[in-house]
């Protein structure tokens, strides 16, 4: 009697047994010789069943195979929330790079001058963060101290300029403390020592570097230029800087500088109106421009005009720069 219970119930257990490994084997093969094309974008704390239609959606999958990736493969707890990209790729390393969270990174370039909205504007159009959340937290005074340790009116000048990979949806938070952290590796040991001696402190030396990279981008300018606004302020002259102004006005900025603007007591960054330096700096710059502040030319120069030709033409006296201004706009024209 028992034996006539128990084979059968031998026979059904093979027999699912097998099925068993034939349905593991299947789905395996499945995984490792399917290859896609897509992008998929894991939400925080999305379900299971959402993650995997936006994977296996339009593919003819083994039978139960929603279960082999939930059950087998436990992907359902495994899942990291984040961007992810397949290009001819195996489902098997998709899935692996979902549940590692090895995301898609994207490469950004921060060109030397660019202030915080040009920034914003750049992770914004890349799908990174949106403008207005990097604007927010690059202006929290909170995180700004937490950051940086001072009490900072903003992170302006404190970004590097460089090539970075932040994948999409990263939060600005994090954003914003690789590139702190690339600024203070670009930051001379000695850059505070040797600033104070020509009478500036730590953020008026960071104010004035990212005065001097608006108006020139030529290396063997950084020198110069920096030793004509140490000798402005030197001798209290007000320092006049086109680029301070039109930060001031950024957001209504057409690119058309007006007698109006530079007459407009109004404006905190009008450095035609306001005496020493602008509230706080108007850009991000490289460590070049660093190198030409801690070692500036020795020269007379109090003025520059444009020649043109990327560069600048430096005078000692307004008698001599208004001849220049005269020349050298005449051959602009």
């Amino acid at each position: 009697m028992y034996q006539k219970i128990i084979i059968p119930f031998l026979i059904i257990t093979l027999l699912l047994g097998m099925g068993f490994f034939y349905y593991i084997k299947k789905s395996d093969n499945f995984i490792k010789n399917t290859h896609v094309t897509l992008d998929v974008k894991v939400d925080k704390n999305e379900k299971f069943i959402d993650t995997y239609n936006k994977i296996f959606k339009y593919l003819d999958t083994p039978p139960f195979f929603k279960y082999y990736v939930k059950y087998i493969l436990l992907f359902s707890v495994n899942r990291k929330y984040g961007f992810y990209t397949a290009d001819n790729l195996s489902i098997e390393d998709l899935l692996l790079n979902i549940s590692t969270g090895k995301q898609k990174y994207f490469k950004i370039l921060v060109v030397d001058g660019y202030n915080i909205y040009d920034i914003g504007s750049l992770l914004d159009k890349e799908g990174i963060i949106s403008y207005e959340d990097f604007i927010k937290t690059c202006l929290d005074k909170t995180f700004i101290t937490k950051l940086t340790g001072h009490n900072l009116l903003s992170l302006e000048g404190f970004l590097y300029p460089d090539t970075y990979n932040f994948h999409r949806e990263a939060s600005a938070e994090n954003v914003i403390r690789v590139m702190y952290k690339n600024f203070l590796k670009h930051l001379p040991g000695d850059f505070i020592k040797t600033i104070s001696n020509y009478g500036l402190d730590y953020y008026e030396g960071i104010i004035l570097a990212s005065i001097v990279q608006k108006e020139t981008f030529e290396d063997e300018e950084y020198k110069i230029m920096a030793s004509v606004f140490y000798n402005r302020l030197k001798k209290h002259m007000r320092l006049q800087a086109d680029p301070t102004v039109i930060y001031g006005i950024y957001s209504s900025f057409n690119g058309n500088l007006r007698k109006k603007d530079l007459e407009n007591n109004a404006n905190k960054y009008n450095t035609y109106k306001i005496k020493g330096l602008p509230p706080t700096p108007i850009c991000n710059f490289s460590f070049k421009v660093l190198e030409g502040l801690m070692n500036p030319a020795k020269t007379n120069y109090l003025y520059f005009v444009a020649n043109g030709k990327g560069g600048h033409i430096f005078s000692s006296t307004y008698k001599e720069h208004r001849n220049n201004v005269k020349k050298y706009l005449n051959m602009s024209r």
